[in-house]
């Protein structure tokens, strides 16, 4: 993770519109298609934020009740789970955390659930500059 020169991290910026507040917390990113979870996390590295991945729902589930991560993309189909469970399951504990799902389809009813949850809804293969609008790269 960048620091600034005063050895804090820096606060994404939220000039663009739709840009969600990143601070120096991580962002976490749930996907049991390893591919997927790797691809998101170099781009979000390298855009300057730190991350976490799980591939397994119970993990993140785990790590959710005890963490506030600025926000978490994750996968609709994890398993036995999705991930609108574990938004439903992990809100209470991380109020602050912004809710990206995300799917291979574009389902409106799961869009619509997404929304009803307050999370943004994107589908597979990610627009990265739709990525970048909602999670700015950090500054230098």
């Amino acid at each position: 993770m960048r620091h600034n020169q005063a050895g804090q991290s820096p606060m994404a910026s939220t000039s663009e519109p739709g840009a969600l507040t990143v601070t120096g917390r991580p962002i976490v990113i749930v996907d049991d298609d390893v591919s997927c979870l790797v691809a998101v996390e170099q781009i979000l590295r390298h855009w300057g934020h730190e991350t976490r991945t799980f591939r397994a729902f119970a993990d993140a589930r785990a790590y959710l009740a005890q963490a506030q991560p600025a926000a978490v993309i994750v996968d609709v189909r994890l398993g036995n789970y999705n991930g609108l469970q574990l938004i439903h399951f992990s809100q209470s504990s991380s109020p602050g955390t912004q809710w990206l799902v995300v799917s291979g389809f574009d389902d409106p009813v799961l869009r619509q659930e997404a929304t009803k949850l307050g999370a943004h809804f994107l589908t597979k293969p990610l627009d990265l500059a739709r990525l970048r609008e909602l999670l700015p790269p950090t500054a230098a």
